[in-house]
């Protein structure tokens, strides 16, 4: 008989093997090779490291593999625009009116100063100040009692000046064309006055009664300082504000006021299209406006990209949609206003996204041309924000897709163009993965980029399906959803397999359409039976971000709960549906057998009680249904007669089934914990 190794010897085989060693190689690849992601090194995703942490094995690495290639072949190809290219020919600064009135400290007044509150950032000064005096007390006692210890800190210190003398000479060379540029700035920058409350105060007056002040110059130039305040710190043009009250004052009054004036030179109404802005180009009246108008909407883009704070930012973007208009002068403005907008959007802060959204199709509707990039870029944002999934992030996805399909309705032959070359691109790698069988070719599939793309599309459907001849693309779709559900099968693809049956209720609810539902559901419905340790174990399960279950969970007693409730809520809806139609009988027959065996074979004793709930439920729905038929006289063959059975009933909704499908909906939770 063999000897059992060791403890020593195991682990010596563990790491020095070369069976061992190229299975830790294999492991460690799929953690070390990532893809790098485009525009940027190969970190993570932003949120990555809130995920929670689940178990992870090789299948689950390869996914997120695939997630990453997968996207070079769904997403729309962008063309490559220069961006403010309408706008190179300005520097950004307008000249102004040396009458223009300036206030000084002393005429702004003691007393008003003092009033000013003391800004967040001046009490951290103070704070750090403080810190630093008591510092260097504590290093002065030390070095009062170690002499030596001071001998020591005076030699480092002396050396470390030294060197510091040599680096400064040595950056003086090269910060000599930086000078220059500076200095072309600078001279090109009209005034260096401090800009104080009571200035600001004097041209925010002067603007609001006559547009066409000069004020108007100096305000737009302060509002261009204020857009890049603390970017370039050591610039003479961002030491101008007194406080940043005076900063505040001014990004609130031109973002307010600006659209008000711009309107008021141009004369131009609220409702003014993107065929007259185009028209008055070439006009008299929109010379001198020009520049002032390219300052302003410059300058608010690259607010844009310096905010961080997603308050203000939706602010900007609230006061910007009012002035959206104006973008369609410049075009390749539009283009960067929409880069940024799209960032925002998927930013995943809730009021953040609204406003980025509201704003692009604000863009999409008054625009045409900028239409086709806003398709393009919302689509490749969408499937970039569904690479994973998890907890926390279900909702912004679920938020992104319904936008999405609102955007795509604009223009809903344009958009169908651009879903059916999406759904054929999901078509190929279905054919190749049932084809091949190959496990590369599969994870392109059990992949959330995926699975999203196929559910973008069947809420475009259903958005659209009655108003439009959309038969094409929903039989394409159908037959997706098909082949995937065909080619996951087993109890561990039970949460995809869900995905896909709520799809294809929602395509059966807007076209009307029989799908047989519950024979795609059940096949994956076989549990063994749970023991007693089992059962008191205590699994975290939500399968809304879940495509496949790993092996260990299939044995929890939560996971067979959440199993039962999610197909008795997804089968109730297909109920539903059919309740009133007279072929309900012969619809709920197998599955009432399913059913029944599913009841019986079950070992957890809070699933009776739902799915038995269920049979009676359906039971009852069909004898109803059975009494009605027998007192009508058409046939099967009359479909307007067909179609007519039983609408007052489904109109007044007091049916018994039609109850307790909205008990259903209402009390069932993602993690499934609360019975029926």
């Amino acid at each position: 008989m063999a000897k059992k190794l060791g403890k020593k010897a195991r682990k010596f085989a563990r790491k020095n093997l070369q069976s061992a060693a190229k299975r830790n190689r294999k492991i460690r690849n799929q953690f070390n090779h990532r893809r790098p992601r485009r525009g940027g090194s190969g970190a993570r995703e932003d949120g990555d490291d809130d995920v929670p942490q689940q178990r992870v094995d090789d299948a689950t690495m390869a996914t997120h593999d695939a997630a990453d290639a997968l996207i070079d072949g769904l997403e729309f190809p962008e063309d490559d625009i220069e961006i403010d290219a309408d706008l190179s020919d300005s520097n950004g600064y307008l000249s102004e009116d040396p009458g223009c009135p300036y206030y000084s400290d002393s005429e702004d007044g003691e007393d008003f100063i003092d009033s000013i509150p003391q800004d967040g950032l001046d009490r951290q000064n103070d704070e750090m100040n403080l810190d630093i005096k008591k510092q260097k007390k504590k290093l002065k006692k030390l070095l009062d009692k170690d002499p030596e210890f001071a001998n020591f800190l005076e030699k480092w210190q002396s050396e470390l000046e030294s060197y510091r003398s040599k680096e400064d000479s040595e950056e003086e060379d090269g910060m000599d064309s930086m000078d220059d540029d500076d200095d072309s700035n600078d001279a090109n920058f009209p005034n260096t006055k401090i800009l104080t409350t009571k200035t600001i105060s004097e041209w925010c007056q002067l603007v609001s009664k006559e547009p066409k002040s000069p004020a108007l110059r100096n305000l737009l130039n302060a509002f261009r300082d204020a857009c890049r305040y603390g970017v370039h710190s050591d610039s003479p043009s961002m030491q101008r504000f007194q406080c940043t009250r005076v900063f505040y004052q001014i990004i609130s009054f031109v973002l307010s006021e600006s659209d008000n004036i711009f309107r008021a030179l141009l004369e131009i109404s609220d409702d003014a299209n993107k065929g007259q802005i185009m028209n008055m180009r070439n006009s008299k009246k929109w010379q001198p406006v020009d520049p002032l108008l390219k300052s302003y909407l410059r300058n608010s883009l690259e607010l844009l990209s310096q905010l961080t704070d997603n308050k203000i930012l939706s602010f900007v973007l609230t006061r910007l949609r009012a002035s959206l208009v104006l973008f369609s002068a410049y075009p390749s403005t539009s283009s960067r206003l929409l880069k940024i907008l799209f960032r925002l959007w998927a930013s995943g802060d809730q009021s953040l996204s609204l406003s980025a959204f509201l704003m692009i199709r604000e863009v999409a509707a008054l625009l045409p041309d900028c239409l086709d990039l806003c398709l393009t870029k919302a689509y490749n944002t969408y499937l970039a924000s569904t690479k994973l999934v998890n907890d926390r992030n279900t909702k912004h996805i679920d938020f992104l897709m319904n936008c999405l399909v609102e955007l795509y309705s604009l223009d809903v032959q344009k958009s169908c163009e651009r879903a059916v070359t999406s759904v054929g691109q999901l078509n190929a790698i279905l054919r190749q993965a049932s084809k091949t069988k190959e496990k590369e070719d599969l994870r392109k599939i059990d992949n959330w980029q995926y699975i999203n793309c196929v559910n973008l599309w069947v809420r475009f459907l259903c958005c659209n399906y009655k108003d439009y001849n959309l038969n094409p693309l929903f039989y394409q779709v159908l037959q997706v959803i098909r082949g995937v559900a065909h080619l996951f099968p087993g109890t561990r693809y039970l949460p995809l397999r869900l995905k896909l049956v709520q799809m294809l209720n929602e395509l059966s609810t807007c076209s009307q359409m029989f799908f047989p539902i519950p024979s795609s559901l059940f096949d994956c419905l076989e549990f063994r039976e749970v023991s007693q340790k089992e059962q008191t174990q205590k699994t975290k399960v939500n399968f809304s971000s879940l495509l496949k279950v790993s092996k260990s969970l299939l044995k929890s007693r939560d996971f067979q709960e959440e199993c039962v409730l999610s197909a008795i809520q997804v089968l109730s809806a297909h109920f539903a549906q059919w309740s009133y139609h007279v072929s309900f009988p012969e619809v709920a027959t197998i599955p009432l057998i399913l059913l029944k065996r599913l009841h019986e074979q079950t070992t957890i004793e809070s699933l009776h009680r739902p799915v038995k709930r269920l049979i009676d439920q359906v039971n009852e729905n069909k004898d109803f249904i059975e009494r009605k038929r027998e007192v009508v006289s058409f046939s099967p063959n009359d479909k307007a007669s067909v179609d007519s059975f039983l609408q007052e009933e489904k109109s007044s909704g007091n049916a018994s089934f039609t109850r307790f499908y909205a008990s259903v909906a209402e009390n069932h939770q993602p993690r499934g914990r609360k019975a029926l």
